[in-house]
């Protein structure tokens, strides 16, 4: 069993609650596929979990932002006033956080996983097989059969995991997207289908649905898992930042 977390986005409150509930899963290993940081208040916090829970991690748009400005090409301005809060959190100026920079500076957006020998190889990438730090898969993007296709033909894998639009769900190779839209949503993958699957978003979730997502998968289906955390006191924590944007705090409430 592999849990899948992505987009924490700096979101303390919702990690502890999702690593919590990992725990009782009995998870052979946990990957994290991207955007440690940004937008929320505790980016060196969520790193250390991160850094000590996850088996993998891969580079999200957020982090390459923090490591390179010219990165964060396209963000809006809350956005960009998160990475400059979090490069406040984590001054590269102080030798103590030199650890954090390095451990981000050997991420990659994209690699294939085999949990053991036996095991299906996989792909995973942080936003599309196409473009792995960038490009958004939406769930309209059923409506754009030549640019899914695309997707399809540039991955190399049957299976392919992603994150970054923040919408659990999945594309099966041929069919418009299907939203995981309860606690208990659950895919049975069937053997002669290609897969793209967005595991959700820990930190951020923007389908409407305020709670955390996270995603499991024991090989033959992949299942969501939807939880409640302390979204006050994540909201709170942002408000309290005078470096961040009140709106990044009220979002937590509404998923969007």
């Amino acid at each position: 069993m592999i849990a899948f977390i992505s987009d924490i986005h700096s979101n303390l409150e919702a990690l502890q609650v999702a690593l919590l509930d990992i725990d009782e899963q009995e998870v052979d290993a946990i990957v994290c596929l991207g955007d440690v940081v940004g937008y929320g208040a505790d980016p060196k916090e969520v790193i250390d979990l991160v850094r000590s829970r996850c088996t993998l991690t891969l580079l999200g748009n957020h982090d390459a932002a923090l490591l390179d400005d010219q990165q964060a090409f396209g963000f809006n301005e809350r956005a960009l006033r998160a990475i400059d809060y979090t490069r406040g959190c984590l001054d590269p100026e102080v030798e103590a956080n030199h650890e954090y920079w390095d451990w981000l500076g050997g991420l990659v957006p994209a690699m294939a996983l085999r949990i053991h020998e036996d095991a299906e190889e996989v792909q995973l990438v942080h936003a599309s097989p196409r473009e792995p730090l960038t490009e958004y898969l939406l769930p309209a993007l059923g409506k754009s059969p030549e640019k899914l296709q695309a997707n399809f033909d540039a991955a190399a894998h049957r299976l392919t995991f992603f994150g970054h639009t923040h919408h659990p769900g999945w594309f099966k190779e041929g069919s418009a997207f299907v939203r995981a839209t309860d606690d208990q949503s659950e895919l049975t993958l069937e053997p002669d289908s290609r897969y793209l699957i967005n595991v959700g978003s820990v930190g951020q979730p923007r389908d409407s649905d305020s709670r955390l997502c996270y995603a499991l998968w024991n090989g033959a289906t992949v299942r969501w898992r939807r939880l409640d955390y302390d979204r006050e006191s994540a909201r709170e924590k942002i408000h309290q930042a005078p470096a961040l944007p009140d709106i990044l705090g009220d979002r937590l409430l509404k998923g969007r």
